[in-house]
């Protein structure tokens, strides 16, 4: 019944594994949970902004547009992060 309520059809169900049926349930639980958070997180908002005597611009309060760029220091440490981790993974998973 879980997995038909996180969005499995009844004929997939019967095709998933029971591994692959409780990672379904699992991510369905985090997605609502993310959910849940980011409307809390609205709430708050709204109801902090109803107090505030100067209103913020819509665009200070979105943040900025772009993400901010790395320089060649940060970006290969990042990816030398990157491969550590994959590398990792592929051992543990082969």
């Amino acid at each position: 019944m879980e997995a038909l309520k996180a969005g499995a059809t009844v004929a997939t169900f019967w095709e998933m594994t029971p591994r692959e049926t409780y990672a379904l349930i699992q991510a369905d639980g985090w997605r609502r949970e993310q959910a849940q958070r980011g409307r809390a997180w609205l709430a708050w908002h709204i109801g902090a902004l109803q107090r505030t005597k100067r209103f913020p611009s819509l665009a200070r309060l979105m943040g900025p547009d772009k993400p901010k760029t790395l320089g060649p220091d940060e970006l290969a440490k990042r990816r030398a992060e990157f491969q550590e981790l994959k590398a990792a993974w592929e051992r543990k998973h082969s």
